[in-house]
């Protein structure tokens, strides 16, 4: 540990890292220090009139602690969830094309220019407004017919969003809001997609598809033959060559038809190379032209339209897990997605786990009452049917990410770093584009 002592006494003791920091902060906590302000990844604590800072991060400028310690700090644009403008209002759209009402309301951007006899919605996971518009060329096939920009269901991760697209209803409604969620038959987060342990990976016998199926939202419509088509995912390696050719076998030249398309990319390479990475351009090139020949071979009448579930922002990680002093006033441990995460807090704690998060992360999480995130519309319009599950899911407190963070809040799971993620409220993850194709 480093210690510097700045003008009035002020000292500031610097960690090697970040679990010794954590130790620290309860430490002194049990001691009777109170935390009084958050600076960035740093805290200001105070003790009759003792006032310290403690951090990790490392200051070469000693004259101003406070402008030191917020040096990296990145204002970042945050957007807050609006479902008058994301994929369930062209939900609507697609439902009105086919003579079908739908409760939500139609979106606004005169997307059908006239009736289709065949509608596919090409989903690619990952692919926001930023990885768009920065790793393809204005001369791609995708960027070349860029229409619009919508909000991402949010939250802005995978299981809340395509179990969205598919239903037509938001998260409040299905209950898939996130990765993992805590089921209490067993007493167990569980991944719902496969129904594993999160802490082991071991099978449950449960997933979210037994704990809360859902229909695709054209299950009703007698005038429509309509299709799922997905990767395997008993498969590691997915090619979208596979999904294309599956596409263009299945649709029905003679009668209408919906398909719902899905591909796993640039999502997986982004997670491992980040989100403007060589890697990852490359990966879209090859998107971009497979999908521009595989449009041209679309029968007639047929109204393309490509989106994405969620956006991507370069991050970096907390390892929560470690942190006492968080930990200790909790039920069970954090579920539901590392920038989208949820906790069930001991009764009693409420103030002070408020006061310690805050103090700690409030820099680059908005942490706020789960009964509160739902009153503002997060996870669904006002009004939405609340799915049973979640008062599980969501618990006590849900935080948002605001910034290049993305916690870790089980032990065991830091073995891989993401270099790029999603779930949060920043503007790259919640902005997704509307790309379209009208034959």
């Amino acid at each position: 540990m480093k210690e510097y002592v700045f003008e009035g006494g002020l000292k500031y003791y610097q960690y090697e890292n970040e679990e010794l920091f954590y130790n620290a902060i309860t430490e002194l906590l049990d001691k009777g220090y109170q935390i009084k302000n958050n600076i960035f990844l740093s805290v200001l604590l105070e003790n009759n009139n003792e006032r310290i800072i403690l951090g990790y991060e490392d200051i070469d400028n000693k004259n101003d602690i406070f402008k030191e310690l917020t040096k990296n700090y990145n204002n970042i644009q945050c957007i807050l969830p609006d479902y008058s403008n994301t994929f369930l209002n062209i939900i609507s759209d697609i439902r009105n094309n086919f003579g079908y009402k739908s409760k939500i309301k139609c979106s606004n951007n005169n997307l059908f220019d006239k009736k289709y006899s065949k509608v596919v919605i090409l989903l690619l996971d990952g692919l926001g407004v930023n990885i768009l518009k920065n790793n393809l060329s204005d001369e791609s096939f995708l960027n070349r017919h860029y229409f619009s920009t919508i909000n991402s269901i949010f939250p802005s991760t995978t299981a809340a969003a395509t179990t969205s697209f598919k239903s037509g209803k938001s998260p409040i409604e299905t209950g898939w809001t996130g990765w993992s969620n805590y089921i209490k038959e067993i007493n167990k987060s569980i991944v719902l997609f496969t129904g594993n342990d999160y802490k082991t990976n071991e099978p449950t016998g449960l997933s979210g598809y037994k704990l809360m199926p859902y229909e695709m939202f054209y299950s009703d419509m007698n005038n429509v033959c309509g299709y799922s088509i997905e990767p395997d995912f008993s498969r590691k390696k997915h090619k979208i060559d596979e999904v294309l050719k599956k596409s263009l076998k299945t649709i029905n030249k003679s009668v209408n038809t919906i398909q719902y398309v899905y591909y796993t990319e640039p999502d997986s390479i982004m997670h491992e190379f980040g989100p403007y990475s060589k890697e990852a351009k490359d990966v879209l090139k090859q998107i971009d032209k497979k999908i521009e020949k595989y449009a041209e071979k679309l029968p007639k009448d047929t109204l393309l339209i490509i989106s994405a579930d969620h956006g991507h922002i370069g991050v970096k990680p907390l390892a929560l897990y470690k942190c006492e002093a968080i930990n200790r006033l909790l039920n069970r441990s954090p579920a539901n997605d590392s920038r989208c995460i949820t906790f069930s807090v001991k009764q009693g704690k409420d103030k002070e786990f408020e006061a310690v998060f805050n103090g700690l992360f409030g820099s680059v999480y908005k942490l706020y009452k789960t009964e509160d995130a739902i009153r503002q519309g997060f996870f669904g319009s006002i009004g939405d049917e609340i799915n049973p599950r979640i008062n599980d899911f969501l618990a006590d407190y849900v935080a948002f990410a605001t910034n290049e963070y993305y916690f870790i809040y089980e032990k065991g799971k830091d073995d891989f770093v993401f270099k790029s993620h999603h779930a949060g409220i920043t503007k790259e993850e919640m902005e997704v584009p509307i790309i379209v194709l009208r034959k």
